[in-house]
This record gives structure tokens, C-alpha cells and sequence, in this order.
């Protein structure tokens, strides 16, 4: 049985400035040990596989906790949040989405055509 791929992992201080550069960016905070961000992880990495220039970055919200609490000042994971091409948060999600949900939702928010 072929194992699904999850995203990369991403530093946060690496891809921040990605966030407002003129395209809509996901920030998918997770845990590696947690089955609910591993399953988010696993249908956003199809997704990326087949739109390979969407900014989908997965970030380790154990190892990047001070960014999770500090900065974006939630507790609980995995969390998305969704930035418009402006910068703008425009959506903030706990849990996971169904693949086909997720795949309406990145069209809502101007990821896909």
C-alpha cells in the first residue's frame, strides 16, 4: 500500500514574507504525532501536487509554538489560517476539512479558478 505524502514542513520566519506578495497563502499549523493534522496535511499536499504554485505551507505548531501563541494566538491544532493577496487574514479554521470541502473553500478564496 502506497503511503500518502503530508506537505514539507516549513519554518515560519522562511515563508512569512510570502504572506501579502500579491497571491492568497495558507498557513497550515499542525503536529506530526496528531491524526487530524496529519490527515489536513495529506489532502493539502494533493492539492499542491496537482496547483504546484499555491503558497500551501505546513508549519510545525510544536516546534514553532511561540509563533502559534504569539503571534497568531491560538491553543488548539491544526489550525489553517488563510491569507488574502493583501496579507489580510480572511479565514481561521480548527479541524480538518474533507478533501472535496477543502477544494470549494480554496476556490472561495481565490486559490483556484
Amino acid at each position: 500500500m502506497l503511503e500518502e505524502k503530508t506537505l514539507p514542513l516549513s519554518q515560519y520566519s522562511e515563508i512569512k514574507e510570502k504572506i501579502g506578495n500579491g497571491k492568497p497563502t495558507m498557513l497550515a499549523f499542525g503536529m506530526r504525532h496528531c491524526y487530524s493534522c496529519l490527515s489536513m496535511s495529506k489532502r493539502l499536499m494533493k492539492i499542491l501536487e496537482a496547483h504546484p504554485s499555491l503558497q500551501i505551507y505546513a508549519i510545525d505548531g510544536q516546534k514553532e509554538r511561540l509563533v502559534v501563541r504569539d503571534v497568531y494566538g491560538f491553543k488548539e491544532m491544526p489550525t489553517q489560517i488563510v491569507f488574502n493577496e493583501k496579507g489580510e487574514e480572511i479565514m481561521r479554521h480548527t479541524g480538518a476539512y474533507a478533501l472535496p470541502v477543502l477544494e470549494i473553500l480554496l476556490k472561495k478564496w481565490g486559490f483556484l479558478s
